[in-house]
């Protein structure tokens, strides 16, 4: 007697043949052209200098910050030469950055520098930083906290690209009574709060 043998059919395959080689590699080829047109439209230096514009949003409130926590004056200064910024404990109050007082620097990110738009915000003469809070020093446009968490005033300061692209424009705004700050981008002509 002969062993029963049993039919197995395997799901999906029911005399159907897979995919060759070639139309695998037609879909990849389609693939990398679609990504190849659309990767162009997609602007890595606007994330860019949002970042850098958060930047200084952030060093300006950690100098807001170390106002309140030192109980004592904190310079918040634009080194625009160097594209950094410094926050200076001021123990003297005498509005400058001395050599013997405690201070940080960040810089801008790579190819971000402080700029002079064509236009500002507040419509005031261009310079990196314009506004009634700004003072000008021997170190730069600088910013005065006081320990009761107020500032000197209001303030833009601005940011941009040293191949002067003016997409790449950025204002910070500064609110010198509450400490809030805004980011704006300079598109298509004019200056754009952002939405965030």
């Amino acid at each position: 007697m002969a062993p029963h043998r049993r039919r197995v059919q395997l799901s999906g395959v029911n005399g159907r043949r897979g995919y060759t080689i070639i139309e695998l590699m037609l879909v990849v080829a389609l693939i990398a052209i679609m990504a190849s047109l659309a990767l162009p439209k997609v602007s890595f230096l606007r994330y860019r200098q949002d970042a850098n514009g958060r930047l200084v949003q952030r060093t300006l409130i950690l100098a807001q910050q170390r106002s309140l926590q030192k109980t004592t004056n904190v310079l918040f200064v634009m080194d625009y030469a160097a594209s950094r910024m410094r926050v200076v404990e001021d123990t003297n109050s005498n509005g400058a950055a001395d050599g013997s007082e405690r201070w940080e620097s960040w810089r801008l990110g790579e190819g971000a520098r402080f700029a002079i738009p064509t236009t500002t915000v507040d419509g005031a003469t261009s310079f990196y930083a314009t506004g009634p809070g700004i003072t000008t020093t021997a170190n730069g446009p600088t910013i005065t906290f006081y320990p009761n968490g107020s500032a000197s005033g209001d303030a833009f300061l601005y940011v941009g690209v040293s191949t002067g692209r003016s997409d790449a424009l950025r204002a910070i705004e500064f609110t010198g009574a509450t400490g809030r700050t805004r980011l704006w981008r300079y598109l298509g002509g004019a200056w754009r709060r952002d939405s965030t």
